[in-house]
């Protein structure tokens, strides 16, 4: 009989204990969700996308978290391989919304010699600046064209037109972009020829882009040799593996392989990124 109360008893306190840990934690969780949510949607929604897209990534980075964590422990046997992966996936949608932004902006960057071209002969042809906007819209490939039926949008609403240039200058801050949006403000602020102005940017721009081609093709072979650093000690440890399986074993078997392998691959993928950064030239 006092056996069973004594379990009784644990099996109360184990559950108060659990209860008044989930009530300390379960606020913050929900806190941190929304905050990431919000944040997250708000970098996504400057790009076109939902918040439908928004919930993905934030369960991709919890949940895919908790399954990656108990994949290492439990499939792997290794709870420093748990942890490590946990980390990977919990880093991972920040990572590729980060890449999402970045491409964005370098579609961005490549179609704005084509709108200071479009917007020089609009304004030629006796165009005001709103009806050049809303042949950006109707003549260009998004994602240039989203950009500009925002614009429109806002103009249509009664935002004045530098208010409503500056505002997407402000949330896109893409620097040749930029350059049309206040070359637009200062023409429409102080006066001058915006279509002279458009040609001169334009030609600017090409030459630009050519010596960013260029640095690419003279960097092609640096990004190769990265790709290859970065594979290269899989591909030795397969080789390994293949010739003493047993001596390969020890990174998975014991704890102090574990943390051995898991330096390694962090180390690895530090220098891959560090590599990329240093051969990334800023023209």
């Amino acid at each position: 009989m006092g056996l069973i109360i004594a379990y009784a008893l644990i099996a109360v306190s184990v559950t108060a204990l659990v209860y008044a840990g989930l009530q300390s934690f379960v606020p913050v969780a929900v806190t941190r969700w929304r905050s990431d949510q919000e944040e997250i949607d708000d970098k996504l929604q400057n790009i076109f996308y939902t918040s439908s897209e928004a919930r993905t990534f934030l369960i991709l980075k919890y949940g895919g978290t908790l399954a990656a964590f108990f994949i290492g422990l439990w499939f792997m046997n290794s709870l420093v391989f748990g942890i490590f992966l946990g980390i990977v996936i919990y880093l991972l949608p920040e990572v590729l919304l980060d890449n999402i932004l970045r491409r964005r902006r370098e579609r961005l960057e490549a179609q704005t010699a084509d709108v200071m071209t479009a917007l020089s002969a609009s304004i030629k042809s006796g165009m005001t600046i709103e009806q050049a906007f809303s042949e950006m819209v109707d003549t260009m490939y998004p994602p240039i064209s989203e950009e500009f039926a925002l614009i429109r949008e806002r103009i249509d609403a009664g935002q004045p037109v530098i208010a409503a240039v500056k505002s997407a200058d402000e949330r896109l801050q893409v620097p040749r972009l930029s350059l049309i949006f206040q070359t637009i403000c200062i023409s429409l602020e102080r006066g001058g020829r915006l279509a002279s102005l458009m040609d001169r940017l334009a030609e600017s721009t090409r030459e630009i882009e050519r010596v960013e081609e260029r640095v690419r093709t003279e960097t092609a072979g640096l990004r190769l040799s990265a790709r290859i650093m970065f594979l290269m000690p899989f591909f030795i440890c397969g080789l390994l593996y293949l010739i003493e399986p047993d001596q390969v074993m020890l990174l998975f078997d014991n704890l102090i392989g574990n943390i051995v392998l898991v330096i390694a691959i962090a180390m690895d993928i530090s220098a891959y990124f560090i590599m990329k950064k240093l051969i990334e030239l800023d023209i």
